[in-house]
C-alpha cells in the first residue's frame, strides 16, 4: 500500500521580506552628518554620492555619503538657502542671501567657485537648473526672476512683474515655462521662448499679516513640480498670528498645473504650529512634506493622491528646515536646526 500523499509542507516557510519595498510608515533614521551651526537647507546629488547643506554661517558643507568624508566650501557672503545639481552630479549650484549665485566643481579635492554671479540686489533666494542643463533660474528680493546661461553666466532673461520679494522658482519639466512665487503668494508663469508672462496663479492662502510686527509674512519655503509636470507643490505658512514667535500654521498647497487651481491644502495636526519647509513628489505617487514646529521639533508628512489629509506623520526630535529625496526613492535627507543633516530610509529595517 502506497503512503498517503500530502500537500502540507513539513516545515512552515518563513515570510519573505522585501527590505527595499517603500513604505513611509516604516521610515527610520540611518545616518547623521553633523555641523556646528543650525542648518538652513540640504540637497542630494542625482548620483547619490554627495549630501550638501547650508547653515547659519557663510559656508557649504559637503559629505560623501559612502565614506562620510566632509569638505567645506567657502566663498559666499551670507547664508546659503538653496542648492541645485547638474544631472551628472559633478557641479553644485548655490544661492545665498547676499545675492550671489555660485557654481562648484565637486570632482576636485578642494572645490573653488567656477562661476560667480551677483544675481540680485538683496537676497538670491533660489536657484534651479533647467531640464536640458543649459540655463539657471534665480529670484530674489529685487522683485526679479532671472535666467542665466550655465556655461558663461550671461543673463538671458530678466522677468519683472512681482510686487514683493520673490521666494522660489522652478522650471516646468517641459523646459518651456518657468514658475515663480512671491511673498504674497502670487505665482507667475513665464514663457522662456517669448520672454513674457503667460498667466498668474493665486496662492494668497500662503500669506498673512503679523499685527505685532506690522509686517506681511508668507512666500514659498519650497517649490516643486511633479515629474510629469501635471502638479505644482508649494510649502510655506498660513493663518499668521505672530510669525516671529512661530504662531502660524504650516501648509502645503498642491496646484493642478493645467487649470492653475489649488487641488489640495494640506496641513498637519492642529497642535503643530510653525513652517512647512520642504515638499517632494515620490516616484510611487505620494507626496512628502517636512516642517518645523515653534517648539523646536519637527515632522515628516506623507500624503496619498486624492486625499485631503496626511496618512502618516513621523515625529522628529528637532526642526526640519530642508528636505530632499534620493534618486533611489528609498531615502530622504533632512536638514535640521540642531546642525545635523540626517538620512532616513522608507523601508523595513534590515537585520544587523
Amino acid at each position: 500500500m502506497k503512503p498517503q500523499q500530502t500537500t502540507e509542507p513539513l516545515v512552515a516557510s518563513k515570510p519573505v521580506i522585501d527590505y527595499n519595498a517603500v513604505d513611509p510608515v516604516l521610515t527610520h533614521q540611518t545616518a547623521e552628518f553633523k555641523h556646528k551651526f543650525p542648518l538652513t537647507s540640504c540637497k542630494v546629488d542625482p548620483t547619490g554620492t554627495h549630501l550638501v547643506a547650508g547653515a547659519e554661517d557663510l559656508e557649504i558643507q559637503v559629505w560623501n555619503l559612502e565614506t562620510k568624508a566632509q569638505r567645506t566650501l567657502k566663498g559666499h557672503t551670507s547664508w546659503v538657502r538653496c542648492f541645485d545639481f547638474s544631472q551628472d552630479g559633478k557641479t553644485l549650484f548655490s544661492a545665498c542671501w547676499g545675492g550671489e549665485i555660485k557654481a562648484w566643481n565637486l570632482t576636485v579635492a578642494e572645490p573653488k567657485p567656477t562661476l560667480s554671479i551677483q544675481a540680485h540686489q538683496g537676497s538670491a533666494r533660489w536657484v534651479r537648473i533647467s531640464p536640458d542643463q543649459t540655463k539657471l533660474a534665480t529670484c530674489g528680493n529685487d522683485l526679479l526672476v532671472k535666467v542665466w546661461n550655465v556655461s558663461d553666466g550671461k543673463l538671458l532673461h530678466s522677468f519683472a512683474g512681482h510686487e514683493r520679494h520673490v521666494y522660489a522658482v522652478d522650471f516646468h519639466p517641459d523646459g518651456q515655462q518657468l514658475a515663480s512665487q512671491d511673498l504674497m503668494g502670487t505665482i507667475h508663469v513665464w514663457d522662456l521662448q517669448t520672454g513674457k508672462k503667460v498667466r498668474s496663479i493665486d496662492a494668497g492662502v500662503m500669506t498673512g499679516y503679523d499685527n505685532k510686527f506690522a509686517a506681511d509674512m508668507g512666500g514659498a519655503r519650497d517649490f516643486k513640480f511633479s515629474t510629469d509636470g501635471s502638479e505644482l507643490a508649494s510649502a510655506g505658512i498660513t493663518k499668521v498670528v505672530n510669525s516671529f514667535a512661530g504662531v502660524q500654521d504650516p501648509i502645503i498647497v498642491l496646484f493642478d498645473w493645467k487649470s492653475g487651481k489649488a487641488k489640495a491644502q494640506l496641513k498637519p495636526d492642529k497642535t503643530f504650529q510653525g513652517i512647512a519647509w520642504g515638499v517632494r513628489f515620490h516616484p510611487e505617487n505620494f507626496l512628502i512634506g517636512a516642517g518645523a514646529n515653534r517648539s523646536g521639533k519637527g515632522e515628516l508628512w506623507f500624503r496619498k493622491p486624492g486625499e485631503e489629509e496626511f496618512f502618516h506623520t513621523m515625529k522628529l526630535s528637532t526642526a526640519a528646515r530642508g528636505l530632499d529625496l534620493f534618486q533611489d526613492g528609498r531615502h530622504l535627507a533632512v536638514a535640521h536646526s540642531d546642525g545635523a543633516a540626517r538620512v532616513y530610509r522608507m523601508t523595513e529595517k534590515q537585520p544587523v
